[in-house]
């Protein structure tokens, strides 16, 4: 390291951070936005993968469409699984008893369910009073227990008769939470929750109807799930199950999850191009403030490279406090409002201080600090020692020289490398170099 630059640009520090507010909130904003997603991402991440068992609804679930699992198929998923549960999941028509012209009727997503349902987790229910009891036969009538949207609806409560196909159900209790509600897709209506015995009479699950089956595993806890998967599809091979385990309980939420954290990075990404052009605006008027400094240097003998290496040193130093400000920022403010955050998201979220994110934030924040820093201080060596004795008034150069305009696109590269490494989206790195090449060539055109 060159020893004199150093020494000079530490003294140089000791006059305070005058001018350099707006460099320290941008990249400090900047930053603290990435980390800040990323760790809110990490921790769903992390929700998702403890507890993918429960989201799924068993250790590994079997799933067919407009069929059940045949004798063949139920032997072997006994055979291999601690207990198995079935469950049907299809759409219908909900509505009130009565007078033809006076009934209500409703669009539903019914889950027909047996006995040995839910295999993780529990059913929340209001009244609080087991699904079992919830479900079972009463006074003839099978029960079924119903979102509150659906209820409100209709118009009912628990005690009043729904139909369901050609079958009456005493409506028992209000469902308030699903233990697999990464299960439920997309759904057409409110939730509706009955057993396989009471909707064999309601002719809505024959032959020919639209259903989807599936079949949730129990397995013992040092069962090899990927050995489990191959044995399944090998044994079974043209009969179109689909597979899914604990692994990835809810790859569709932890899909949205990555595309949004992805799209937030992006955004990120943007406001520290934007707040870019305002570290590079800090850094010039900073560089103004010195050129008898950069000149009087020049007259005692010292180089391009030794001035650039002294404002690099101290901007440096700088962007390292704004980074820092900014993972604070990022990695405390999950912390803080994790309580709330934790109970409004509808998945489980583990928060913590995750290295990844917060090392991301870092590598944008600093290569954001080092491309908008150097094409100012590119100018700023031009400075001629005669600036000590005379007023010249000539124009500068408007760019950088060549060396310095390399160093911006190797940075801008490596940004762009870093976007396309940690997300895993191509178009974002595409989208990070256009904004920084377009805030670059905003400078350009302002020089």
């Amino acid at each position: 390291m060159n020893a004199p630059a150093l020494r000079i640009a530490l003294r140089e520090l000791r006059g305070g951070l005058k001018g350099f507010r707006i460099f320290l909130l941008c990249l400090a904003l900047g930053v603290a936005a990435i980390a800040g997603v990323g760790s809110v991402r990490m921790a769903i991440q992390a929700g998702l993968s403890a507890d993918g068992a429960e989201l799924l609804g068993g250790d590994a679930q079997l799933s067919f469409t407009y069929r059940f699992a045949d004798v063949e198929e139920r032997a072997w998923m006994a055979s291999v699984a601690e207990q198995v549960s079935e469950i049907a999941d299809f759409r219908s028509l909900v509505a009130t008893t009565g007078p033809e012209e006076g009934r209500e009727r409703s669009l539903a997503q019914v889950k027909a369910v047996d006995g040995a349902y839910p295999l993780y987790g529990q059913v929340g229910l209001e009244p609080a009073i087991p699904l079992e009891e919830a479900l079972a036969m009463r006074d003839g009538l099978p029960g079924l227990v119903a979102e509150r949207i659906l209820a409100d609806r209709l118009g009912v409560g628990p005690g009043d008769i729904l139909r369901l196909g050609v079958q009456d159900f005493e409506l028992r209790a209000i469902l308030t939470r699903e233990p697999d509600p990464s299960q439920a897709g997309f759904g057409f209506g409110p939730r509706v929750i009955a057993t396989m015995e009471g909707l064999a009479g309601a002719e809505l699950l024959g032959e020919g109807t639209l259903f989807n089956s599936s079949y949730r595993l129990r397995l013992s806890p040092d069962t090899d799930l990927e050995a489990l998967r191959a044995e399944a599809r090998a044994q079974f091979p043209d009969s179109g199950l689909r597979w899914q385990d604990r692994r990835n309980g809810a790859p569709e939420v932890a899909q949205f999850v990555d595309r949004l954290g992805a799209f937030l990075v992006l955004v990120g990404l943007a406001g520290l191009a934007v707040g870019g052009v305002g570290v590079s605006a800090a850094v010039r008027a900073y560089l103004e403030g010195k050129v008898e400094t950069i000149a009087t240097l020049k007259t005692l003998g010292a180089g391009a490279g030794t001035i650039f290496a002294i404002y690099l040193i101290q901007i440096g130093v700088l962007g390292l406090l704004g980074v820092a400000l900014g993972l604070a920022l990022g990695a405390g403010v999950p912390l803080l409002f994790a309580p709330l955050l934790a109970s409004n998201l509808p998945v489980p979220a583990d928060f913590g201080i995750y290295p990844a994110p917060l090392i991301e934030a870092a590598l944008y924040g600093l290569l954001t600090a080092l491309i908008f820093t150097v094409w100012p201080l590119g100018r700023a060596v031009d400075v001629r020692a005669a600036r000590l004795f005379r007023d010249v008034t000539e124009r500068g150069r408007s760019l950088p020289r060549l060396p310095y305009l390399a160093l911006v696109a190797l940075l801008t590269g490596g940004l762009v490398a870093i976007a396309a490494r940690f997300s895993g989206v191509p178009q974002l790195a595409l989208w990070s170099a256009a904004g920084i090449a377009a805030a670059l060539l905003a400078l350009a055109i302002a020089a």
